[in-house]
């Protein structure tokens, strides 16, 4: 008995030290991570489909990740002029395209993003425009957080082979950006319904190679800054612009790099909504500066539709 009495003091000692630990050390790392399991705990069918948020709740089925979010994406249809210039004049085509974007999320907020196109005219094709697009890194949504990254935007086509394919692997760039919301306190003296934000988000991206509009390879790298601003109104609906800083700008900004972008729209992020959003992302120059493409305007921006999906 001695011995179990004496052993009592030392056995306390270390369940209040293991508690201590577990409930204020570990409780000090922060993961973006969604908690598990509570999602299942739902057993009434989604009847509505208004209701419904992810193909969980339309097969009423467990397996496969269905409804653990970490598979999204969207299906686009896309208008808009495209300039041509063949070097004597600048004509102009219409674009019709066909977009699926996939989101992968395999840990917190890092995933792998995609975005394939069905070109319904093949003669609406520029530089600028590409047969798919992808990247891979952390894309957080909420306030006060850095995103980070690879991104490929750049003239990549299906027709590419696979030396092609790692040249323009090399030509995309690496980023790193910030989550700078306007603080609440201010957003609600504006606020028109719950929907309404005012986000900025400063941005640096760098390319370790680059290709000019004679195809000229460049090694020097190609550095970027610039700010993003959205504005949310109210019901979703919205308003952006960015403004672009070359570092060099006689050598690096490409014709078809802009000074500023700009878009509207409404967006809904749930799934099974459609959103209808314009996006003008080329090109755009301050006036007075010197413009390859004098006829680009607001036409030249992309009119999309987008019905998105959550697995």
């Amino acid at each position: 008995m001695s011995k179990v009495a004496n052993s009592l003091p030392g056995k306390f000692l270390f369940v209040f030290l293991l508690s201590f630990i577990i409930n204020n050390v570990t409780s000090q790392i922060v993961v973006d991570e969604a908690p598990r399991g509570l999602y299942y705990m739902r057993t009434a069918r989604v009847k509505k489909f208004k209701d419904m948020k992810d193909f969980r709740d339309v097969f009423h089925n467990d397996k496969f990740l269905l409804g653990r979010n970490r598979i999204s994406g969207s299906i686009n249809y896309n208008v808009q002029r495209v300039l041509i210039n063949d070097g004597l004049r600048t004509k102009s085509e219409f674009r019709n395209a066909l977009g699926f974007f996939t989101r992968i999320r395999f840990f917190e907020e890092f995933s792998f993003n995609s975005t394939f196109y069905v070109d319904f005219n093949k003669r609406a094709a520029a530089r600028w425009i590409a047969d798919y697009s992808y990247s891979i890194g952390r894309y957080n949504w909420r306030p006060y957080r850095f995103n980070y990254g690879y991104e490929n935007y750049i003239n990549n086509k299906y027709t590419d082979n696979i030396d092609q394919f790692m040249e323009k692997f090399s030509e995309g760039y690496y980023f790193l950006s910030f989550n700078a919301n306007v603080p609440d306190r201010i957003v609600k003296k504006i606020r028109l319904d719950s929907t309404t934000s005012i986000k900025f988000v400063p941005f640096v991206r760098y390319a370790f190679r680059y290709r000019d509009e004679n195809e000229v390879v460049h090694y020097e790298g190609k550095p970027t800054a610039g700010i993003s601003c959205r504005l949310t109104l109210f019901w979703n609906i919205y308003v952006e612009g960015a403004a672009y800083y070359y570092f060099d700008p006689m050598y690096r900004q490409l014709p078809w790099d802009p000074d500023y972008s700009y878009g509207f729209g409404y967006f809904d992020w749930r799934s099974f909504r459609a959103s209808i959003t314009y996006g003008n992302w080329a090109i755009n120059r301050f006036p007075g500066k010197k413009n390859l493409y004098p006829e680009y305007g607001f036409f030249d921006g992309n009119f999309k539709v987008t019905l998105n999906w959550i697995w």
